[in-house]
């Protein structure tokens, strides 16, 4: 596998295996007899591990790609595996924790590299990244109908997830990735001086902002779709292979986003795309909660996806290329606050059970408005630099 394209498949990977705890919210929690609050947990325990996770991120900066990368991977297969063996509510949990810390190390490992290869044309290769993530989307739901529909246990799609990410650690080992750049720098520079490096990052108001925005949109990603395929089963009479048939093309909004809509937005700055993007995010995710027809969720879904998924690549692009020189620690940082964000579901997952889905999905509306008064905050403050300059 050429070292490109490891890259560039990363996120499909890690999109399609992802989803899967997620997709199959209900299945495992009414098949184990657990609370919505307990199947929250079990999603929420992404968040630590992905904190965890961020170490390998910075690492990635001053050591091999390719091991923390294929590493990252092959610790992605074994939680995968422990969702498709275990039994117990606490191998479920330990199983979340190990699929955050794998995919962070496997994801961020890749892109760092990405950094170095593609050089003026990142947000170009981050839409094709992308593009391909937006598979992965698609992938998982099918994975979980196909499943569903053959009768099959939830356990099959896990343990099908499992052996594909395995096979593609053991590519990933194998694909020549840039090895790490060493700079000889000033204070900006990560790799030559890493503790001020970093204090010089936690400094950074933009620095707090984007990771703010990030950790508002975790939720809009996995846990929106479950908790939807949830509200649609419990409130709206939909079997499983509706729901998240409805679930999938609102998914599709991603082929979209990155298809067409990235071509055509390629110049806008990056917190004006933010900006029109967290608005749609925000109108959908109500229109889910509160509009009973399935063709008019999938719609919502739809919009929802594709705000999500342009607001997704101008955080991402922003976040790469904020702090040149220091895009291994800026991406620890960042992604140590956005793993916070992996808690959201919990409370939701409480709502959910106290007063219903729809009420829990609804609050995925409020979740929008926090990130847009952001995101509105973020584009004064670039146009306040820009006009300084």
């Amino acid at each position: 596998m050429s070292a490109l394209a490891a890259v560039l498949l990363v996120r499909l990977a890690d999109e399609s295996a992802v989803f899967l705890p997620f997709g199959a919210l209900e299945s495992f929690r009414a098949d184990l007899g657990l609370t919505y609050a307990q199947a929250g947990l079990v999603l929420a325990a992404i968040g630590p591990g992905a904190l965890v996770g961020c170490v390998f991120s910075a690492a990635a900066a001053r050591y091999s790609r390719r091991v923390i990368v294929a590493g990252g991977a092959l610790g992605f297969a074994l939680s995968l595996a422990m969702f498709a063996l275990g039994s117990a509510f606490a191998v479920l949990v330990a199983g979340g924790f190990v699929m955050g810390m794998a995919s962070t190390a496997m994801v961020d490992g890749a892109e760092v590299a990405l950094v170095d290869m593609a050089g003026d044309g990142l947000r170009r290769y981050l839409a094709r990244s992308n593009l391909l993530a937006t598979v992965g989307d698609l992938l998982g739901p099918a994975l979980v109908a196909t499943t569903a529909a053959l009768g099959l246990s939830w356990r099959v799609a896990f343990g099908a997830g499992a052996l594909l990410m395995g096979l593609y650690g053991l590519a990933l080992a194998g694909a020549p990735l840039p090895p790490p750049v060493r700079h000889d720098g000033d204070g900006r520079n990560g790799d030559a001086a890493p503790r001020p490096g970093l204090m010089a990052v936690l400094r950074d108001p933009a620095v707090w902002v984007m990771g703010l925005i990030g950790l508002l949109m975790v939720p809009f990603d996995e846990p929106l779709t479950g908790f939807t395929i949830a509200l649609l089963q419990q409130d709206r009479g939909a079997s499983t292979v509706v729901a998240t048939s409805v679930a999938f093309i609102g998914i599709c909004g991603g082929v979209v986003a990155f298809a067409v809509l990235a071509r055509r937005f390629e110049h806008v700055a990056d917190h004006r795309l933010l900006i029109g993007s967290v608005s749609a995010m925000t109108v959908g995710a109500v229109a889910i909660a509160v509009v009973p027809a399935l063709a008019m969720v999938a719609a919502a879904g739809l919009v929802t996806s594709i705000g999500l998924n342009l607001a997704w690549l101008a955080v991402q692009h922003r976040t790469l290329t904020l702090r040149p020189g220091q895009v291994g620690t800026t991406n620890a940082v960042l992604g140590t606050l956005e793993s916070t964000g992996s808690w959201l579901p919990v409370a939701i997952g409480v709502i959910a059970d106290r007063a219903g889905a729809s009420l829990a999905v609804g609050c995925f509306g409020i979740l929008g408005a926090a990130m847009l008064a952001l995101a509105v905050w973020s584009g004064r403050q670039a146009r306040a630099t820009t006009t300084a300059g």
